[in-house]
């Protein structure tokens, strides 16, 4: 798992008053994806209006956080629709509300993955 936000507290300081508030949140899940070891060592310190434009080129959650995947690719919007799940991009900024908002998002994605209805139980 990597991070999308680098280790820079002095960054969030809109969001935290503390550094250990900032570093809980930076480590929940909403905060993380998941992307080869090479890509954050060569990423992790930017800003995040800086690597959202390299998560276009990862895995489809990583897409998901740029816009242009909400362009022209039928199947992806098909799957929001059809499951009613709530994704939406980040283009430029991502903040403490957008982690607890993409933390719902993989909770909706593991409730439909791992329903009962899935595995012919129910």
């Amino acid at each position: 798992m990597e991070h999308i936000w680098a280790d820079r507290f002095d960054r969030h300081t809109d969001d935290f008053d503390h550094p250990d508030e900032f570093q809980r949140y930076r480590n929940r899940i909403g905060a993380l994806l998941l992307l080869p070891k090479d890509f954050n060592a060569s990423y992790g310190a930017m800003d995040y209006k800086d690597k959202v434009e390299h998560y276009h080129g990862q895995n489809p959650l990583a897409r998901s956080l740029h816009p242009r995947t909400y362009q022209n690719n039928p199947t992806f919007l098909r799957l929001i629709d059809t499951h009613g799940l709530r994704f939406t991009p980040f283009p430029s900024e991502f903040t403490k509300a957008d982690i607890d908002q993409r933390q719902a998002l993989y909770r909706e994605l593991a409730e439909l993955v791992w329903a009962p209805s899935h595995h012919g139980l129910g």
